[in-house]
């Protein structure tokens, strides 16, 4: 707009002045040693803007002529920015396909690791490590934490990983603990996490984390129970007497300790070291409210009779007889706590029951067990065999 406005006032300029300059054009005299120029003004002012519009187009060609090792320059340089793009594409492909040393080579072949990307050295970090060369792949993730584009939470994950892979898992936790408190990694450090205490077998740490695998549906209920029973029998081992038992089940959550399967192996053992009331306080509570079979099973094996347990059975089995189906762990457990309490006829009877729906290895030895208990070794035998060949 402004170049319009100027172009007008000039052409209004030059019809205002043009019709003065027709009649005097004015004179210009210019002397220099032996050279004389005159002319008129009006052929000066042409002639000078002429000069300006020539000695402008030389300039331009000159500075053309000097960028052009520059122009160059920029051309290489972005045909080899292209290559190296191409090639790090097919590093991609290549890993995706399984072809980790082509991939690796690739990588290699698309600059040095001072100026290759992140993402580029972290992947060259896996194809080393798929390929079996570890000091190469430590060496791309050493130089992935330098880089200016890098990430220092994938660069920790990714060697978390790779240590859980060769076993390494101490050192996979180090790596996972130092980036866990990030918000949007939680789910991955948390798995991961899970992944390493498992393989290691580090159930009480498992079970210090089982809040939050339940809240990012890492574990399910099931999976969450039986972290919760490995938790209790691997505290459970180092509890050599009654009160060291007694201070584990007291320590214990409420859930915890009206989970049958949590329970199952720590009554087992409490009634094993001769604690029968309090074996038998906590096994009513799960009686009452979840008497699964599990649980049921684990009483069968119980090496001596607990009162509160036998009265809750029967109190069970009675009840259970106007249902339509025979409820055979209820049978077995009820059958081994008459035959600890020497109530050997009822145990027989129920035993009886119970081999008449289902025969298992635990019913043939409770049954050579009765057999025994009434002197009748020969078919004490024969159950003894039949156990063996379950």
């Amino acid at each position: 707009m402004i170049k319009i406005l100027l172009a007008i006032a000039l052409l209004c300029g030059a019809v205002f002045v043009g019709p003065r300059l027709a009649d005097s054009q004015g004179f210009v005299h210019i002397a220099t040693e032996g050279f004389i120029i005159e002319t008129s003004l009006t052929t000066a002012i042409i002639i000078t803007f002429v000069t300006f519009l020539v000695l402008h187009v030389l300039v331009n060609i000159i500075n053309s002529s000097i960028k052009l090792p520059g122009s160059a320059s920029r051309w290489f340089g972005n045909r080899r920015s292209k290559k190296q793009m191409t090639l790090q594409n097919e590093a991609f492909m290549a890993y995706e396909e399984g072809a980790y040393n082509r991939a690796l080579a690739l990588i290699n072949k698309s600059g040095d690791r001072d100026s290759l990307p992140a993402n580029c050295l972290l992947l060259g970090a896996k194809c080393a490590f798929k390929a079996g060369d570890l000091n190469s792949c430590r060496s791309f993730i050493e130089q992935a934490e330098k880089a200016p584009d890098s990430s220092e939470i994938a660069c920790r994950l990714l060697r978390a990983r790779l240590n859980m892979q060769i076993g390494n898992i101490n050192a996979a936790i180090e790596n996972i603990e130092s980036v866990k408190q990030d918000s949007y990694s939680r789910a991955i450090t948390t798995r991961l996490l899970y992944e390493c205490y498992k393989s290691s077998g580090n159930y009480d740490k498992l079970q210090e984390l089982l809040p939050t695998l339940k809240k990012l549906d890492i574990v399910d209920d099931q999976e969450a129970s039986l972290i919760n029973m490995q938790a209790a029998r691997a505290r459970l081992s180092g509890s050599a007497t009654v009160e060291e038992l007694d201070s584990l089940v007291s320590g214990m959550a409420r859930a915890e300790r009206h989970d049958p399967v949590v329970m199952a192996p720590v009554l087992t053992r409490m009634v094993k070291l001769g604690d029968t009331e309090k074996s038998g306080k906590y096994a009513l509570d799960i009686l009452r409210h979840n008497p699964a079979p599990e649980f049921l099973d684990s009483i069968s094996r119980w090496s001596a009779a607990v009162p509160a347990v036998l009265n809750e059975l029967s109190a069970q089995t009675k009840g259970n007889a106007i249902g339509s189906q025979t409820n055979v762990p209820l049978l077995k457990a009820l059958a081994n706590m008459e035959m600890k309490s020497d109530r050997l006829a009822e145990a027989k009877e129920h035993l009886k029951q119970a081999l008449d729906v289902t025969k298992d290895r635990d019913l043939y030895l409770l049954a050579a067990e009765l057999n025994e208990r009434l002197d009748r070794y020969e078919e004490a035998s024969k159950f003894f065999a039949l156990a063996l060949k379950q």
